[in-house]
């Protein structure tokens, strides 16, 4: 016989866009940059906390201020560690 657990239940994650009224424009590039990770990404929908109504318009707005150069496209330069590029598993390059 098979023992039932308990599923564990996560926190609804609540927008908040939906539960302050703020809205997401690009005339705000200070309040898009929250949501850009370091290397200058856009952060995804389960790291933003923000409904898919909301983070589909966060999308446009952030493409919307690199356009017109109020964002950056990139952050931080990145170099791999080491200053090699690696290949699959670590191995590096011959060349």
């Amino acid at each position: 016989m098979k023992t039932m657990r308990p599923r564990l239940r996560r926190a609804n994650p609540v927008c908040e866009a939906c539960k302050h009224g703020f809205e997401v424009t690009y005339k705000k590039p200070q309040e898009l940059r929250r949501y850009l990770n370091r290397a200058g990404r856009i952060m995804p929908r389960r790291l933003s906390r923000m409904c898919a109504k909301h983070q589909r318009r966060l999308n446009q707005e952030i493409k919307r201020a690199r356009t017109m150069a109020m964002l950056p496209y990139q952050l931080e330069e990145s170099v791999p560690i080491g200053g090699e590029r690696q290949g699959r598993g670590g191995r590096r390059f011959s060349r």
